[in-house]
């Protein structure tokens, strides 16, 4: 039966092997692990070492932490170098077609909009032409496109009040 303690062990590192596992300086590491307040788990051949579960969180926590910083927090060289930074991210963005400018977007959602109330438009007569289908049926298709145009209308105009409130 295996030892589970020295299942555990096997994921306490020192930090030399930790900075080669992750690429990092050996002094990035200590500097991080002190910084988080990591408590090495043990000792092993005279050296501390640390669980791997409180290591990576104290590694990378500038980086999951990042989306919840406050750039207005940052002291000025910093959040000068923080806004540059975010405006060469949009160029980049831009450039790269990943980021589209707003009045694009709408103007495409408005070419597509254009085409498919055109195609709701037509789909009537080309049903009596084309099917055959008898008026009573034909009014029936109208009825439905007419409803499908209100509720395109209707959820066009949602959006453009939520967007207002944002």
């Amino acid at each position: 039966m295996a030892d589970i303690s020295a299942l555990k062990e096997a994921y306490h590192w020192n930090i030399t092997r930790i900075a080669d596992a992750f690429n990092l300086h050996r002094d990035t590491v200590r500097k991080r692990l002190r910084a988080a307040g990591v408590v090495p788990a043990g000792q092993r051949g005279g050296a501390s070492v640390y669980a791997l579960a409180d290591v990576g969180p104290a590694l990378y926590s500038d980086m999951i932490g990042a989306s919840g910083m406050d750039p207005d927090d940052l002291p000025p060289q910093d959040r000068k170098a923080w806004y540059q930074s975010e405006t060469e991210r949009v160029k980049l963005e831009q450039q790269l077609r990943l980021l589209v400018p707003v009045e694009d977007a709408h103007r495409e959602m408005s070419r597509l909009a254009k085409a498919v109330a055109s195609g709701l438009d037509s789909l009537a007569d080309m049903l009596e032409r084309d099917a055959g289908l008898a008026p009573e049926s034909i009014q029936l298709v109208e009825q439905v496109t007419d409803a499908l145009r209100e509720q395109m209308y209707q959820a066009v105009i949602a959006d453009d009040g939520e967007s207002d409130d944002d």
